[in-house]
């Protein structure tokens, strides 16, 4: 028998930074994945995800065929049933549901799996359609509390200038872990040529090992430790004055304001020293240009969205938003308009379940929570349908005993997705989805090369889907032909789709196969920094508000007050007194991304088990060893974990892996069991999976 060996170039989706891979496919088996040299995010370097995204299909633990559910929710009875049969199933019963009640009782829950932006715009395109604007992501924990934070200070979302910085300073933020091939090398080459590098963090991570300067804050008081950074500059005249006096909004106001937040007294809430907070003070005025990040550790908090516009008026009292070397606001790209947004009624916003508006005026989808309180309440209306596409809410969402009990009131959960999830377990019906191997898709970059690019690049399809799987796209085609949406999707290939968003930009499908690097759109300075002097920031004033008008207006404070965490040994003592650790179970590492690849062989030989960071010192104390398993407790349940005895967090608080016990991975407990869902960021909606009470102890052999 004679085979063919050939390399297909594609693009990686194992996480959020689409890196370049070159494939080497012998009769629809992949032999190897390597780095792709000619793309501009990794240039040939790869992570452990990455290499071992082949085994995405070959993993026995795949869905290969729908499947009905025969028993209870829950049971584990299911039949397998043809494609048709399914989609037949699930036009009928969301039609009689828009019939019965309308089209806003049908929701759509969108993860990540499938990537942002190309497949996320069609579904979109098919809600606007079908009438409901009932979209739910898990983004209130991760990213849109801060785009919500930026935009009511400066108008934008920035893209850090590594390339230019001079001092570089990183809040919740571990790219060593998280984006290896991309920000973490860029931020390494910076400090080769001399930057300085400042890590503020509650656990001493692999990128704080390369700082110059480390604070190590409780978990949730990042804002606080930031006021006083500010506090320092603006006592000490640290700010450009000049840049203040004509590009901001409110600086009195915050002059006045920042008095309470000392350095000594912000180290009284933070635990960090004060002589070390008028440091990194003076390193981020004086040593310029600097970038501040703020990244997703700032996520999962009840005072999320105001600890970030601390760190956005930072940037601009030394003068980095939109500046060589700062947090540069790149110019989007033109887009088509496939979300068919003309297509919403005037009353579209009525229909919606959001609690939380400036999360909802966003881009008019909602908040994982918003989700589970209408299913819950009725309120203003239930949720009779839903589809879980990418996505597994049950283990992404906090409180997971509660969420699998509201889930449970629909009267249809579909669930799209490769794996057999712990959502999809309580599923109706279950469908197999593609991998990225397994499907052609175009892809935006978010997570850029440089902060003067824009990108787009193509996935090529390397193998066949496994079984019976489709990709996101067909799936939504099929059902919106299903559900008489047909004219909206008239493709018979999704290339002629992906064709028709290209146009704009004068390339297609073809010529991206051509181009593996993807089409490169790079700026000229002139193009790029400071586009504020010609048409002023993207604001009510047209300037930086210190004093945020779109907040007042929402009746949000307009000023970054620190709040507490809800939950805390400050807003709690007597809870505190049962449960005197601070727990964070948001530690992410760097071979997964959310609640995947946990089954792979690769991935699961480097950290078989989910662990939780304890200090030496709260180790002794309670009898636990290294490697011991040990029970982690809040007042909403227990997850059973290896310990990993380290001085790099405190004494006070223990450090969770997030991600871990997806039913078909041979983990027991969800690292939600243990977060709360009823304590939140009243702006953002945020729940606060990374700063709670908890106690431990050693687990029974």
């Amino acid at each position: 028998m004679i085979t063919m060996t050939e390399t297909i170039n594609t693009i990686c989706q194992m996480c959020y930074f689409k890196c370049g891979l070159r494939v080497t496919v012998d009769d629809e088996t992949i032999l190897r994945v390597e780095g792709m040299p000619e793309h501009p995010v990794n240039k040939g370097r790869l992570c452990a995800k990455g290499l071992s995204a082949a085994q995405l299909t070959t993993d026995p633990d795949r869905l290969k065929t729908p499947l009905r559910r025969t028993g209870e929710r829950g049971s584990g009875e299911w039949e397998p049933i043809s494609w048709d049969e399914a989609l037949n199933e699930i036009a009928e019963k969301l039609l009689k549901i828009r019939q019965a009640f309308g089209p806003e009782y049908v929701g759509y829950y969108r993860g990540q799996a499938p990537g942002w932006v190309t497949n996320y715009n069609y579904v979109i395109r098919f809600m606007n359609s079908w009438g409901s604007p009932n979209i739910f992501t898990h983004g209130h924990l991760c990213f849109t509390p801060r785009a919500i934070a930026h935009a009511g200070t400066f108008g934008g979302y920035p893209e850090p200038d590594y390339e230019r910085a001079n001092c570089i300073a990183l809040f919740g933020y571990n790219p060593v872990y998280t984006s290896p091939v991309n920000y973490a090398a860029r931020i390494i080459w910076a400090k080769e040529r001399g930057a300085k590098l400042i890590v503020a963090d509650p656990r001493f991570t692999n990128t704080a090992s390369k700082a110059d300067l480390f604070l190590q804050e409780r978990p949730g008081t990042t804002g606080a430790l930031v006021l006083g950074l500010i506090h320092v500059i603006i006592a000490e005249a640290l700010y450009d004055a000049d840049f203040v006096q004509r590009w901001t909004v409110g600086f009195d106001e915050l002059e006045t304001f920042i008095q309470d937040y000392t350095p000594e007294a912000v180290a009284s809430i933070t635990g960090v020293p004060a002589a070390k907070i008028k440091e990194a003070a003076r390193m981020i005025a004086t040593i310029k240009p600097a970038v501040v990040v703020d990244g997703n550790g700032l996520d999962q908090h009840t005072n999320t969205v105001q600890t970030v516009r601390t760190t956005s008026i930072l940037r601009a009292l030394i003068r980095t938003v939109d500046e060589p070397g700062g947090s540069v606001l790149v110019p989007p790209l033109p887009f088509v308009d496939v979300q068919r947004r003309g297509a919403r009624p005037d009353d579209f916003a009525d229909r919606a379940v959001y609690r939380y508006p400036l999360y909802f005026g966003a881009g008019l989808t909602n908040t994982g929570v918003a989700m589970t309180d209408a299913i819950a309440t009725e309120k203003p209306h239930p949720l009779k349908a839903l589809i879980v596409q990418g996505g597994n809410p049950v283990s992404a969402l906090s409180d997971t005993s509660t969420l699998r009990k509201t889930l449970q009131m629909t009267d249809l959960l579909v669930v799209h997705d490769p794996y057999l999830s712990s959502t999809a377990q309580i599923a109706d019906i279950v469908l197999p989805a593609a991998t990225f191997l397994e499907r052609d898709l175009i892809l935006y970059y978010r997570y850029r090369p440089s902060a003067r690019a824009n990108l787009i690049a193509l996935q090529n399809r390397c193998v066949p889907p496994v079984g019976e799987s489709k990709s996101d796209l067909e799936f939504i085609i099929a059902l919106a032909r299903r559900v008489g949406l047909g004219e909206y999707f008239p493709w018979d290939d999704v290339k002629d789709a992906f064709d028709q968003e290209l146009e704009v930009h004068g390339i297609s499908v073809d010529w991206l196969r051509q181009h593996p690097g993807g089409y490169l759109r790079e700026y000229e300075p002139e193009e790029i920094y400071r586009q504020y002097e010609q048409d002023g920031f993207d604001t009510p004033s047209g300037k930086i508000e210190f004093v945020s008008s779109l907040f007042a207006r929402h009746g949000y404070d307009p000023l970054p007050t620190f709040v507490e965490p809800a939950e805390g040994p400050v807003s709690t003592p007597e809870l505190a007194e049962d449960y005197p650790m601070v727990c964070s179970a948001g530690l992410k590492l760097g071979i997964h991304t959310g609640t995947q690849f946990r089954s792979l062989p690769w991935i699961r030989a480097i950290e078989p088990d989910p662990f939780a960071e304890i200090h030496p010192r709260a180790a002794a104390e309670h009898g636990i060893e290294d490697g011991e398993w040990m029970i982690v407790e809040s007042p909403r349940g227990t997850i059973r974990v290896r310990a990993h005895v380290t001085p790099s967090t405190r004494p006070d608080v223990i450090m969770v892996t997030h991600g871990y016990g997806e039913p078909y991975d041979e983990n027991s407990g969800l690292t939600n069991d243990v977060t709360g869902e009823d304590e939140r960021d009243p702006i953002a909606g945020a729940t606060s999976n990374r700063s709670f009470l908890c106690r431990i102890r050693k687990a029974d052999r």
